[in-house]
């Protein structure tokens, strides 16, 4: 009886020397990695980066795959990968296979899950369903129907993962405007919802289903991020894209975390997380240095099998691709929202090919800089990926007045143009920003009837410029890279150069500095002013003023002010009345 006693006291005193934390469940943070890409738009081979032709090697898919197997080394069981969207149009070895090659490499790395971006039905419907079938991932877009409410034939809304117990789901969002950045017609019986009309319920039924934490995996643009991110409740990441934007940091909204990795594969978004498992709650997450830059040094390592599946297809037009077609003597450099020298270029050779009064062509269909010296075949394909070709028509000066207004809006960046000199006001309320166009030494007659030539997408009404389906003795032409080369041809070196085709006078409280690629703040000039002399000397550069700009009336305007020679990674131009 006393041994059952000593038993019974024994077994009392370890029971209550064990705390009540050690008896209750417990609750371990999970770690959690999410690497992601957008908008590589073909760029599986390592590039030149910068303007000079003397950069560094950056990109290329044979050395991502190398940090991608890094990351995946650190937290094995805790790893997505995935893409926002844009992966295919954009170079000869992804286009001339219709995106096949891209396919191959995304499986390779073994991809968890893409958004569809807009440049996906590039190639059309059938081109697409080819691109579902031959990956071994989904695809996915919450948004995007056909005429009867049903998602488009091997595209998920979402789908719930799983990763150390912990359930995640990931929703495909697809920017609105894609019935307008595509050519015209070829989504004519495709709806796009409002994503923050579609997000919350997807966002119930996803938690009904388990889910923990909810990624929204997004090809809308940074600001349209930012805006769904206060709209709408329960998202812990944004993954985006289609905004080419760079986001060194992570920026938060409310509960969000939005990221976002550049373009063209120039680098690889790491973004980790410490989650409490039960609750979702992201305890602590990567804010600084979320992005890494993807270098292609001879001494880097890469992935030598991946390198091999790449070369199987460039090998087979790297002969033809690689011919030098002609020679430039300055850096020829695109901008989105102001004229740039190789739009000038390209309008010049279109007008010169058709004899037009004048020529117009999209900022977006220009998607490379080309450096200084020799330029390849290869460099005009991606410099111009779109199999876009030449369409001349008539339209009266009204028409044209209709679509300089439409592109004061800023919507899809500028038209770029040759033949004309344009004056916007972006201070005037919207339709009513163009204060002054002249043809030649001519002001631009609303009555009389002028000879365009633009692009296919254009004409068929692309970027919502739809007074071009307004024009009559409308004829096409023939394909704009073959123009182009064919001038290189016979007229390198080339040296165009801006020259104040498009002035925009901008208040300068709305100033926006913008470098595609690199998120910057919008600042006022006021508070920029007494930097610009040790920004500049920082860049180890000069900068200079450029010509005055005389209007036809006599009055003189300033063109920019001043710009960083265009090879650096900064540019600014400011154009105001004096």
């Amino acid at each position: 009886m006393k041994r059952l006693s000593r038993i019974i006291i024994l077994l009392s005193l370890l029971i209550f020397s064990f705390s009540p934390a050690l008896l209750a469940k417990e609750n371990v943070p999970v770690d959690l990695t999410i690497l992601h890409v957008n908008d590589t738009h073909g760029r599986i081979l390592p590039y030149i980066e910068g303007t000079s032709g003397d950069g560094q090697m950056v990109g290329g898919a044979a050395y991502l795959a190398r940090m991608i197997e890094e990351e995946r080394s650190k937290n094995p069981d805790g790893i997505l990968l995935l893409s926002a969207g844009d992966m295919f149009q954009g170079t000869p070895v992804s286009n001339l296979f219709k995106g096949r090659s891209v396919t191959d490499v995304m499986n390779y790395l073994k991809f968890d899950a893409m958004a569809i971006g807009n440049h996906e039905f590039d190639w059309g419907m059938d081109v697409l369903r080819q691109l579902i079938g031959s990956s071994r991932f989904p695809y996915l877009s919450a948004n995007i129907k056909d005429e009867r409410g049903r998602y488009l034939p091997g595209v998920k809304p979402y789908i719930i993962v799983e990763r150390k117990k912990v359930k995640i789901a990931i929703i495909g969002l697809t920017t609105p405007e894609v019935p307008y950045l595509t050519k015209p017609g070829r989504l004519k019986h495709i709806t796009v919802d409002r994503p923050e009309d579609i997000l919350p319920p997807l966002i119930k039924r996803a938690k009904d289903e388990g889910a923990v934490i909810i990624i929204v995996l997004s090809h809308l643009g940074l600001d349209a991020d930012r805006d769904l991110a206060q709209r709408t409740a329960d998202i812990h990441v944004i993954v985006g894209g289609h905004s080419h934007t760079a986001l060194e940091n992570a920026v938060v909204v409310g509960n969000t975390i939005i990221v976002q990795a550049g373009a063209y594969g120039l680098y690889l978004g790491v973004l980790k997380l410490k989650i409490d498992p039960d609750t979702g709650r992201i305890i602590t997450h990567t804010e600084e240095t979320e992005l890494e830059k993807v270098m292609a040094d001879k001494d880097r390592p890469y992935d030598k099998e991946l390198a091999t599946i790449i070369h199987a297809y460039y090998g087979r037009i790297e002969k033809e691709y690689s011919k030098v077609v002609g020679e430039t003597s300055v850096p020829l450099v695109r901008y989105h929202q102001r004229e740039s020298n190789i739009g000038n270029f390209i309008c010049d050779t279109m007008r010169k090919n058709t004899g037009a009064d004048m020529a117009f062509i999209n900022s977006g269909a220009i998607r490379n800089n080309i450096p200084r010296g020799r330029i390849t075949l290869e460099q005009v394909f991606t410099l111009l990926p779109f199999d876009n070709v030449l369409v001349t028509m008539k339209l009266t000066g009204k028409k044209i007045l209709e679509i300089l207004e439409q592109n004061a809006k800023l919507e899809h960046g500028i038209l770029q143009v040759s033949g004309m000199v344009i004056r916007y006001d972006l201070s005037e309320p919207a339709g009513s920003r163009v204060r002054e166009v002249y043809i030649g030494r001519r002001s631009l007659d609303p009555e009389k009837s002028y000879t365009v030539t633009t692009i296919d997408f254009l004409a068929a009404g692309g970027d919502a410029f739809s007074p071009f389906k307004g024009g009559k003795s409308i004829t096409y032409g023939t394909a704009l890279r073959d123009v182009l080369v064919s001038y290189l041809e016979k007229h390198s070196p080339i040296s165009p150069r801006i020259e104040g085709r498009i002035i925009m006078n901008v208040p300068l409280n709305s100033l926006k500095f913008h470098d595609e690629g690199i998120a910057f703040p919008r600042i006022s000039l006021s508070d920029l002013q007494p930097q610009l002399d040790g920004l500049f000397r920082l860049a180890g550069e000069e900068y200079e003023p450029l010509r005055n700009v005389a209007w036809h009336d006599g009055t003189t305007f300033e063109g920019p002010l001043f710009q960083v020679r265009p090879d650096l990674c900064l540019n600014i131009g400011i154009t105001h009345p004096l």
